[in-house]
């Protein structure tokens, strides 16, 4: 046997090159079906959300008429969960596969209880938490005690609606969606979708976005948020050798979603409205978690911190959908901890945006980094870069796009 041959990891050797080709197929397989999860709860009925707001308006009792119904699991996706923890049992990323495949068992299970808040809360709450966590381990502050200070300390106020999802001419956010994209060399697709509770989301490669007007710096933070943040973590997900990367490591919903919100805070785009929201987003879900009514939640937004009715409807809504598949605590407190961490040396951008990781995953990928089974990010927002959040060997490029100035010209006046 050469030398060459004698240094070559355990994960060069054929048989643990397959072994680990079928984890990441199966992965594939267990997360593709899990997905489903999020379009059952994505979308809703607007002529139901406008019934709900004008009974929030009246003081009216307002009980949602939504049907969510559960979603079959074929066996066979059973059986690919019960195969893929025997491969990642002996894969060398084994800690970061097992984790996700105990959190995609809970999303499966989830589909499968939807519209049954019995069953779907305490799922619910395992995966997002319930806002009464604590916000750091050392500290006896919740992250609805942030919730509160956020509201009780940020004005109310929400910037003129003026930009259109499509156009076919002006300024609109599905051209700022594909600037962004172009600007850090991803290749998107962008479609409107008029049921889309949220204001955008995303997919493997595209962006929906809903079908209204948006603010003009609400604009610019939603192309901030998919594109920067969500879309430059996927892309380069799918460029490392293993697949955990693009599916994501545990955990890395949550924080994802405080890696996009700290982008937009970089980007001076983090304003008070989208503050306020994140904060009602917690209350909304902590309410729902401790038994308080649709109606009792939405109308306490409305009189105890100044949300209109409307946008009271939306928070909850999002928290109470199919029987509280309530995703929405996880975005004030992992805006915090992404903050702190990064701010405080612990990471940087370049390290959380190399894939779809979490805070918690790090040590895992360091080692496997290390090994070189971990590649640096191949994209990464100018705007990181910009800022100094990616680690030695980085330069500052010009940012923002073109169009992102005219939507800043175009909101001055």
């Amino acid at each position: 046997m050469s030398s060459q041959s004698a240094q070559r990891s355990s994960f060069d050797r054929p048989p643990a090159r397959l072994h680990q080709a079928e984890l990441d197929v199966a992965l594939r397989r267990l997360h593709d079906t899990a997905r489903l999860l999020v379009g059952s709860t994505t979308h809703s009925d607007p002529r139901e959300r406008q019934r709900l707001t004008r009974s929030v308006q009246r003081g009216e009792h307002a009980k949602p008429r939504w049907e969510w119904r559960p979603v079959a699991v074929d066996r066979s996706v059973w059986r690919t969960l019960v195969r893929a923890r025997e491969l990642a049992a002996d894969s060398e990323a084994s800690d970061l596969y097992l984790g996700r495949l105990e959190e995609l068992e809970i999303e499966l299970l989830l589909l499968e209880s939807l519209g049954r808040s019995k069953q779907v809360r305490p799922m619910a709450a395992r995966l997002f938490g319930t806002g009464g966590e604590r916000l750091f381990a050392e500290s006896e502050h919740t992250v609805l005690d942030a919730a509160h200070e956020i509201l009780t300390h940020t004005p109310a106020g929400e910037e003129a609606k003026t930009i259109p999802a499509a156009s076919s001419d002006g300024v609109n956010l599905h051209d700022l969606m594909l600037a962004y994209a172009k600007h850090v060399g991803l290749h998107i697709a962008v479609r409107v979708d008029a049921e889309l509770i949220a204001n955008a989301a995303v997919g493997e490669r595209t962006v929906f976005i809903a079908d209204r007007l948006f603010g003009a710096h609400e604009a610019q933070r939603l192309a901030t948020h998919e594109v920067y943040g969500h879309l430059v973590s996927a892309f380069n997900g799918r460029a490392q050798a293993l697949g955990i990367f693009a599916i994501g490591t545990a955990g890395s919903y949550a924080d994802q979603e405080g890696v996009a919100i700290y982008l937009e805070e970089l980007a001076g785009l983090l304003d008070s409205s989208r503050q306020r929201t994140l904060a009602g987003r917690l209350l909304a879900t902590h309410a729902m978690h401790a038994g308080v009514s649709f109606g009792d939640a939405a109308r306490a937004l409305v009189s105890e911190h100044d949300f209109s009715a409307a946008r009271a409807v939306t928070l909850c809504e999002r928290a109470f959908r199919a029987g509280g598949v309530a995703r929405d605590a996880v975005y004030l407190t992992s805006w915090l901890r992404v903050r702190r961490a990064v701010d405080g040396g612990e990471t940087n951008l370049g390290e959380l945006q190399l894939g779809k990781v979490s805070l918690r995953a790090l040590p895992e990928v360091r080692r496997l980094a290390h090994d070189g089974r971990v590649t640096r990010p191949v994209y990464l927002s100018n705007l990181a870069r910009s800022f100094g959040r990616t680690g030695p060997g980085t330069r500052s490029p010009t940012f923002p796009p073109s169009l992102a100035t005219s939507l800043t010209r175009l909101d001055a006046t």
